[in-house]
């Protein structure tokens, strides 16, 4: 591992043992527990990689796939770069157990023999129209509901949600994305499932069918239960590596499948609107489906005319991954997946071949759907 890395121009390369500096009389870490006892006994290996032709703080994501899959080639696993000024990473790299340390004119050579002749870029879709909705009439009834069910699960008393609604102007909260924030982060606190995230689904739905909320927010809210219903296979894409490499299997933590079940069986609630929503309620409303396949069945026939309308355009390959997740179709899956990966390589170059079809599907699924949210 650490050659190849160094054929790849990698500036330093050390090799140690896990938790190394357990074992160093000289460490403060000496003798303490290691922080990662399921890799005992293996080893380490870390290295700087930067290419004079990129900004330092660039790490191009062909790289980062490499990287990982040579690992997966040594019946390993790679975290992922991290990143930081050449200068510092280079005057605090750690050398104990150093086995590669190139001169730049090396790491120069050994970058452009890996440069392959440049692909033309094929020509992309034209762009897809903003997705309609309406604006909303009044913001402070919309960041009054809100107040509201951030206060609902502690039983407040009387008064306390009017005051709920009169803090909802308070420099704390900038707006009612802010407030939904607040709201999304007691649910998955940084992204993770817990225990309480699905008894905490209703909230959410009470919030997607409640008439003061705008069209805007509604669509972050429903973008909040795909979160929500996709966390456990969106985490098994992330670690497929990581419990390839220690033989364990992929199955979701039971606080995801509870998270997922809870949504799926609120489902029919939210498409029954689907007639009366805006366009942008009704991509999300979409997207929701991919993630619950069986519990949005009744709602195949809008998605494919949904499609339809967007033939060409740079949100078809979107909506086409949405009807293949809908399908639960993995062949159709991995066909759209090349497709985009045709385009953005990117949003797909390092995902495991360990992880399935649908965990893949719905990880590409949320990059471009955050990225409609964040273009209204």
């Amino acid at each position: 591992m650490a050659d190849e890395l160094a054929r790849r121009g990698h500036r330093l390369v050390a090799v140690r043992i896990v938790d190394h500096f357990s074992f160093d009389p000289t460490s403060w870490w000496y003798g303490k527990p290691g922080m990662r006892p399921e890799f005992t006994g293996w080893w380490d290996v870390f290295s700087v990689f930067w290419d004079p032709s990129r900004p330092a703080e660039v790490i191009p994501a062909a790289e980062s796939a490499a990287v990982k899959a040579i690992a997966r080639r040594h019946g390993g696993v790679a975290d992922g770069p991290g990143g930081g000024l050449v200068s510092t990473v280079l005057d605090a790299f750690t050398r104990v157990g150093l086995v590669h340390e190139l001169a730049d004119d090396e790491v120069v050579r050994r970058l452009a023999a890996l440069t392959e002749p440049a692909i033309p870029p094929r020509p992309g879709p034209r762009p897809a129209a903003r997705l309609a909705y309406r604006a909303n009439r009044d913001e402070h009834a919309e960041m009054a509901a809100i107040a509201e069910r951030l206060t609902a699960d502690e039983e407040p008393a009387d008064g306390a949600v009017d005051d709920a609604r009169d803090d909802a102007w308070d420099e704390e909260w900038a707006d009612a994305g802010d407030l939904l924030g607040a709201l999304f982060d007691g649910a998955m606190h940084q992204g993770t499932c817990y225990p309480h995230t699905a008894s905490m689904v209703p909230t959410f739905v009470a919030l997607a069918t409640d008439e003061r909320i705008g069209d805007r927010y509604h669509a972050w809210i429903l973008m909040d239960l795909f979160m929500i219903a996709t966390v456990g296979r969106r985490d098994l894409s992330a670690l497929a590596d990581t419990r390839h490499a220690l033989g364990q299997p992929q199955e979701e933590a039971p606080e995801a499948v509870a998270a997922r079940r809870a949504v799926a069986d609120s489902l029919a609630r939210l498409t029954a609107r689907w007639d009366t929503e805006s366009e942008l309620g009704q991509f999300f409303l979409a997207a929701l489906v991919a993630a619950c396949p069986e519990a949005g069945a009744p709602l195949r026939p809008a998605i494919k005319r949904l499609r339809q309308a967007n033939a060409g355009t740079a949100r078809d390959v979107t909506v086409r991954l949405v009807e293949a997740l809908a399908d639960a179709d993995p062949q159709l899956i991995e066909d759209v997946l090349r497709d985009i990966s045709a385009w953005n390589a990117d949003l797909v170059a390092d995902h495991s071949p360990y992880a399935t079809a649908e965990q893949r599907g719905l990880s590409v699924l949320e990059d471009l759907i955050s990225q409609e949210l964040h273009g209204i």
